[in-house]
């Protein structure tokens, strides 16, 4: 029987269930993989940077380090990791979508045993989809979508009349939102991913190339995330009015991602209603592949893109996938 020692960066929201998702299958897992999943240390922002370093340096082999933070602060953790021979599965955006250079560092590190896939869409298999058809020589002409689903409920909310400060709340409450709120409403996790797939593309592109235009003054940013949640009802009457505005035009408001080969941008649109992205309800990410394959009927992904659980699920994937690899001999 192989052990695969885990190494947890982040015990939140999305890390505890993680963590209660390998829990409950551990012993499946066993019989199905002949892998035996073994928690080794899990540490929050309150670890000292050492004893997390020492910890990567004296774990056994074969492992894994996940990172469900949302730190800018953890590259240097998993490029240890990788340089170790150890994987890593990523939920946190931030090291892949900081500069191009440790974007670059990470992959010339771990190759095949980096994975993402909840980087974009959750548990959808956004990332997997868009390799696949690099790897099968397609052509990609255009990545289209709504990459939050954050925003997409939020904005679903304001379809029916909800005031904007009451939708944000009820997103952050059901836990669909980042830890600071404005992470979303800022929309710079929906650049973020824009960002990720921009790169999977060949493109050389930091974040502040992509022009975006938030969803609230650049003033609220100065406050503390609790003092940001008590002034959102200022914003209640100018999405109230923005959203009937809209409606009379027989249109929506969605916060929509363009990634092409050469150009990205990301934004608030005034959708047909009748469209695939118009359509779009709740926490759902849509997210539109046309390439020249798929150019008059383009593919199409859609499913929860927000949540404990769908994001769990899909680290839970990337461990199957790690631990294959383990029990196939490839570490």
């Amino acid at each position: 029987m192989k052990k695969l020692h885990i190494l947890h960066l982040g015990i939140g929201n999305v890390g505890t269930e993680v963590v209660m998702q390998v829990t409950q299958q551990k012993e499946k897992l066993k019989k199905s993989f002949g892998v035996s999943f073994h928690y080794v240390h899990q540490f929050t922002s309150k670890n000292p940077r050492e004893e997390i370093n020492d910890a990567i340096r004296n774990i056994a082999s074969p492992f894994v380090l996940i990172d469900t933070t949302a730190s800018d602060k953890t590259i240097p953790y998993i490029a240890k990791a990788l340089r170790r021979g150890g994987f890593a599965i990523l939920v946190n955006k931030k090291p892949l979508s900081g500069k191009q250079i440790d974007f670059n560092l990470l992959h010339s590190l771990g190759g095949e045993r980096l994975f993402y896939e909840c980087v974009v869409g959750a548990g959808l298999p956004v990332i997997r989809t868009l390799k696949d058809i690099i790897l099968t020589d397609d052509e990609i002409v255009e990545i289209q979508g709504c990459f939050s689903g954050t925003l997409g409920y939020i904005f679903s909310q304001l379809d029916k009349g909800t005031l904007f400060s009451e939708a944000v709340l009820a997103a952050n409450k059901k836990g669909f939102t980042e830890p600071d709120p404005r992470d979303d409403l800022s929309g710079i996790d929906v650049v973020r991913k824009a960002l990720i797939l921009a790169r999977l593309l060949s493109r050389k592109i930091e974040l502040e190339d992509i022009l975006l235009e938030g969803l609230f003054p650049a003033k609220m940013q100065k406050l503390s995330a609790k003092d940001f949640l008590k002034n959102l009802p200022l914003l209640d009457m100018f999405y109230k009015e923005k959203v009937e505005n809209t409606k009379r035009k027989g249109k929506v408001l969605r916060f929509v991602a363009k990634v092409r080969p050469h150009d990205c941008c990301v934004g608030l649109q005034e959708i047909d209603t009748s469209s695939d992205i118009g359509s779009l309800k709740g926490p759902d990410n849509l997210i539109v592949f046309k390439t020249k394959r798929y150019l008059q009927n383009p593919l199409i992904i859609k499913g929860p893109g927000a949540g404990r659980a769908v994001t769990a699920a899909g680290v839970f994937a990337d461990l199957l996938l790690v631990a294959k690899m383990v029990q196939g001999g490839n570490v």
